[in-house]
């Protein structure tokens, strides 16, 4: 028996039970997995940080992974790393501030200590960016991927 975090085109939340990986492709080819809310069929597996860091080659070959400048190389599919960044997503969501159309204000308050410390997202322009950085205002663009696809 395997457990998914699912979530729908709709960014509902549930938990899945399934007899097997296979059982759940299975089941979601055949549109049968429907979220408990809305009742869509469009619905994709969370991520699990297993599944990131796991290598899907056969355990009897053991090499090691390439290493770059900051450790070890990690491949991803385009199919795990949407799920990463879904997973991201959800992650910031949850547990960071929106600040909508203030972030360049409310980075800026926060970077010279004119406001506590938190962690914020929200949006900016290309020109707000630019001035950001030429601040030395550490931020990240974190893209948005698409459930639709």
């Amino acid at each position: 028996m395997v457990v998914y975090d699912l979530i729908c085109k709709k960014n509902h939340r549930f938990e899945g039970w399934f007899p097997s990986f296979e059982g759940f492709q299975e089941q979601s080819v055949k549109k049968l997995i429907s979220c408990p809310t809305c009742g869509s069929t469009k619905v994709e597996k969370m991520p699990h940080a297993c599944a990131v860091l796991s290598n899907r080659g056969d355990k009897a070959e053991k090499k090691e992974p390439a290493q770059t400048a900051k450790g070890p190389e990690v491949r991803l599919t385009a199919e795990q790393a949407k799920e990463l960044l879904i997973r991201l997503n959800h992650y910031v969501r949850e547990n960071f501030e929106d600040v909508g159309s203030r972030f360049p204000e409310e980075a800026r308050a926060i970077f010279h200590g004119e406001s506590e410390k938190k962690s914020i997202h929200g949006t900016s322009t290309p020109q707000q960016r630019e001035e950001l950085d030429e601040e030395g205002i550490p931020y990240v663009i974190l893209p948005k991927p698409e459930l639709d696809s």
